[in-house]
């Protein structure tokens, strides 16, 4: 039986979904772009796109993770019974749809009564997103008053009563105003929304300018779908590369433009609300929205300068996960944390080679590494950036049910 505990290079699963770019994914990697859209590459153990393992010298000796998890749970997750977490690089080119997704106990609830296309599986799914390039989103609420007042900008007859129940009411006017956006799909409120953003943004400030010149850029893709007005009912969020966005459970987002790494709960429930033409969900994503006015989204780094380089971590409020970006800079090897948990090494920039007293492995850009729980501790030696995503718990404590 072949060992498991020395660094295994990890063969990821790439997503051609439609919003993809044709560039990011193959430059990062260093392929030739096939002009086909390359949104997401998966280095998880998710049913559903599970990546590879190589256990053998060559492509041909790999094994599906999520097969190699159930044959060898203990060595390569330690303690817990699933990979907790799902690591991504994400390149949005277009924007993605409308969404949100359950907490814990609404996934489980969801998932046991059967509800078809809802719930794919009983987990949450939380998601920290670091940007690697300029990146663009919406997520969570406006503070209700504020929204009023981009509506109101709109000058909009049919609109009006959902602007004044904002300014009184506050935050519960969010859902009758989604509902009746969600019902007039395909009429022409979508087209008198697009008109008077343009019209508006000719006068608005520079602030209300960026928020509705993003109504008609995503009009170029879902004309007829009065959702178009999210960024004026959303707080629109831009990350310069380093950052991090997190997004909790209950809160309604979408990805606008561009690239970066996505770590997220091991888990593919996705409830849509519009922007899309794939299946939606208004009823059931209506009932699992928060309302409340989001906070600040943006995760604080934990930055330390170190003898070998540099950590920046991220720590989101879930036990699935935590990221820890490691700027290595050639002189002194960078110990890896978790040194008892499964760990996933995505290298980014320059060449990196992880190692332990088992053996090694050498990344270049878009190559990932998996350090089992059984592989203990490990350093990456070299000059480069590597991205590494771990539980978010000490060692031996179990993922909650």
């Amino acid at each position: 039986m072949t060992p498991l505990d020395r660094p295994l290079r990890l063969l990821p699963r790439v997503r051609n979904y439609d919003w993809g770019t044709s560039d990011f994914i193959p430059s990062l990697c260093g392929r030739e772009p096939t002009g086909n859209p390359q949104a997401e590459l998966w280095f998880g153990a998710h049913p559903d796109a599970s990546a590879g393992v190589v256990l053998e010298s060559g492509d041909a000796g790999s094994i599906p993770l999520d097969r190699l998890i159930a044959e060898r749970p203990v060595e390569v997750l330690g303690s817990d019974s699933v990979l907790p977490f799902l690591t991504k690089v994400l390149s949005a080119g277009r924007p993605l749809s409308i969404q949100a997704h359950p907490s814990r106990e609404q996934a489980a609830r969801g998932f046991a009564a059967g509800a078809p296309g809802d719930y794919r599986d009983p987990n949450h799914k939380p998601e920290l997103l670091y940007a690697l390039t300029p990146f663009s989103a919406l997520s969570g609420f406006r503070p209700p008053a504020e929204a009023a007042g981009l509506l109101r900008a709109l000058g909009l007859d049919e609109l009006e009563p959902h602007v004044r129940r904002l300014a009184s009411e506050g935050a519960t006017a969010y859902r009758p105003l989604l509902a009746t956006l969600r019902e007039r799909a395909g009429t022409e409120l979508a087209a008198r929304v697009i008109r008077a953003a343009r019209l508006a943004a000719e006068e608005a400030n520079p602030e209300r300018r960026d928020a509705l010149r993003w109504i008609e850029r995503i009009a170029a893709f879902h004309p007829e779908d009065p959702l178009v007005i999210a960024p004026l009912i959303l707080r629109l969020i831009q990350l310069e590369p380093g950052q991090a966005l997190f997004t909790g459970p209950g809160v309604p987002h979408s990805y606008l433009e561009g690239s970066g790494v996505e770590v997220m709960a091991n888990s593919d429930n996705v409830l849509r609300l519009g922007l899309t033409s794939k299946r939606v969900d208004p009823r059931e994503l209506l009932d699992i929205l928060v309302y409340e006015a989001a906070e600040d989204v943006n995760l604080e780094p934990e930055v330390e300068e170190l003898s070998w380089g540099r950590r920046t971590g991220f720590t989101p409020p879930v036990d699935d996960f935590r990221l820890d970006v490691l700027e290595v800079a050639g002189s002194a090897e960078a110990p890896l944390p978790g040194d008892g948990i499964v760990r996933i090494v995505l290298a980014l920039e320059g060449d990196v080679e992880i190692r332990n007293s088992a053996g090694a492995e050498s990344l270049r850009p878009g190559q990932a590494t998996l350090l089992t729980a059984s592989a203990g501790g490990a350093t990456a030696a070299g000059a480069g950036t590597v991205a590494v995503t771990m539980p978010n718990r000490p060692k031996g404590q179990e993922l909650a049910p």
